[in-house]
This record gives structure tokens, C-alpha cells and sequence, in this order.
């Protein structure tokens, strides 16, 4: 691996004209490869899954370029293309790439570009995935912002919020600090040439509002599910992400929690047991299912 050199000859200011002098000085500091190395941790113990799902191969994570903005794009990177993820997303939040197909629409929709969107709000999006994943079914796009609103401020970061009276993930109780100045740039490997398709790539100058999605403008299964999963909703983003690789723990929190929503919750489960009936979705369910059974009793 090799460091990028400092992009002395690129005038940004120029290049960038519609950015601000925040985005402008918003550089990484992340820009040798002993900042890789540091990042993966102790090499007898690095199971080569720090950046990718996968294997780290698979991705082609790099120390930054020297003096180069978190706005910029492949102009100042010799025509190659690539995007800048902050390091405390991998680290906190446990993103790993490629992105899902969940990730890539939904950063489509929002008109952001992977380091655009906030961290705390990360931990928003791999909740919901982890959830739907247990659910055996995909995550939804529509569905997703049907709980929560996109905000942004003179074409900075894009924040992500609960809407007024729908809560299904509470916020990432643990406030980042000192991430910024600190992100990688992601580009493709071999192995994966598809890694970077499907999603804004860089910082998007132009601010879209974009309201959430009412029930009325969703389909009638998403309608029902919407409205499930707002009795259920509470779910902490945080205990979500740290089970998601202890399966026993992630079933006893999401379906036997203690919690006046638990009914909500189990209705859903049956409700997506009406509608799929593949081994994978009856597995995921029958746990929650054998509850609802016992309720309806």
C-alpha cells in the first residue's frame, strides 16, 4: 500500500468555488500508511475484515491525499474514481463495504455521498438493517423514511432525525468526537469492480428537501408495516449494532424484551410470516412467532 501524494498543484478554492471554508479545510489526517496500519490494529490478531464484510482485499481502502478536502472528487485524483469514508464509521458503527443495497438507495434518496452523512446517523441506518436482517426480510427505503427526515445546513453534513411521534431506533447515545479529520478513501479493488457503483460518490453541493414518507404515499404492505412498527419502535441503535454477530442475544432483545411495544412487534413478525413463507424468513420468526401464539391463546 502506498500513501497518496500532497495535492500541492490542485487549487481547491478554484476547483470547489461553490464549497466553504469549513468543507475546504475539512482534510484527513489519515494520509500515510502506518494511519492503515494503526487503524487495523495488532497484525496476530487482524482478521482482515477492518474495512470490508468480506475480506479487506476485496475493497481498496487507502490513506488520504495530503491537503485534499472531504469534498472533493475524482478531478483531483487523476480521473480515478472513488469516495472518502470517516474512519469512526468503520470503527464505532461497524459499517463494513461493500455497501447493501439498502445503503446505496438510501444514500441515492437522500442526495448524499457516504462521508456527507453524519456518523451518529450511520448508526441509525445499520440499526434498521440489522433489524429487518433478524426479520428476515429486505430493509425498505420508504419504510425507513417514513421514521426518520433528512436536514441539511448550507450544503455541510446531512443529518438524519426521528419524525415527531414515530420513534422506532433511538439515537446513538455515544457522541462522536474528534472524527472529523480522520477519513479514508475508498476505491475499487479487482475483486469487487462493482464496489462503487450505485450511489453519490461525492459531496453533493445541491440541498434537496426531502420530506419524510407519509403513510398514504407508501404501499398498502408498507402502510401495514409503518404502522406495526410504530408501536414497536424504541429500539436502541446501539444495543442493535453490538448484537449483531451474537444471534441468541439479538432474538432475546428484539423479541422478548421487556417492553409494553412487544405485541406491536410480534404482530409484525406474523404479519411478514403472512406475507413470505421461505424457510429463511420462518426461521428468523419462529421465535417471536411461538410468543405470538402463546398471546393470541
Amino acid at each position: 500500500m502506498t500513501a497518496n501524494p500532497p495535492s500541492s498543484r490542485v487549487n481547491h478554492r478554484d476547483l470547489y468555488a461553490w464549497a466553504s471554508d469549513e468543507l475546504l479545510d475539512e482534510c484527513s489526517s489519515l494520509v500515510s500508511t502506518r494511519a492503515w496500519r494503526d487503524h487495523v490494529g495488532d497484525p496476530s490478531t487482524y482478521n482482515h475484515r477492518a474495512f470490508a464484510k468480506r475480506h479487506d482485499d476485496d475493497i481498496a481502502v487507502l490513506p488520504s491525499t495530503l491537503g485534499e478536502p472531504v469534498c472533493g472528487d475524482e478531478r483531483a485524483n487523476n480521473g480515478v474514481p472513488f469516495f472518502y469514508f470517516y474512519q469512526v464509521v468503520f470503527k464505532c458503527v461497524v459499517v463494513r463495504l461493500p455497501f447493501s443495497r439498502f445503503e446505496r438507495e438510501l444514500l441515492t434518496e437522500i442526495n448524499a455521498a457516504p462521508a456527507q452523512l453524519y456518523p451518529n446517523n450511520w448508526a441509525f441506518v445499520k440499526a434498521f438493517d440489522i433489524l429487518f436482517g433478524f426479520l428476515g426480510c429486505a430493509p425498505s427505503v420508504d419504510i425507513f423514511l417514513h421514521f426518520e427526515v433528512k436536514r441539511q445546513r448550507n450544503n455541510l453534513w446531512v443529518t438524519l432525525s426521528n419524525v415527531p411521534g414515530r420513534v422506532l431506533l433511538t439515537p446513538f447515545q455515544h457522541s462522536f468526537t474528534g472524527w472529523k479529520g480522520k477519513f479514508f478513501k475508498v476505491c475499487c479493488s479487482d475483486l469487487v469492480p462493482s464496489a462503487l457503483d450505485g450511489l453519490p460518490l461525492y459531496w453533493v453541493k445541491e440541498a434537496r428537501a426531502l420530506k419524510s414518507k407519509s403513510l398514504k404515499r407508501l404501499p398498502s404492505n408498507d402502510r401495514e408495516a409503518c404502522r406495526i412498527l410504530a408501536g414497536a419502535g424504541g429500539f436502541d441503535a446501539a444495543a442493535l449494532i453490538s448484537l449483531e454477530y451474537n444471534a441468541q442475544a439479538l432474538e432475546k432483545y428484539i423479541c422478548m424484551r421487556d417492553s409494553p411495544y412487544n405485541l406491536p412487534l410480534l404482530a409484525f413478525a406474523g404479519f411478514l410470516h403472512d406475507l413470505s413463507c421461505s424457510a429463511l424468513v420462518c426461521a428468523r420468526l419462529s421465535p417471536c412467532l411461538s410468543l405470538l401464539a402463546q398471546v393470541r391463546r
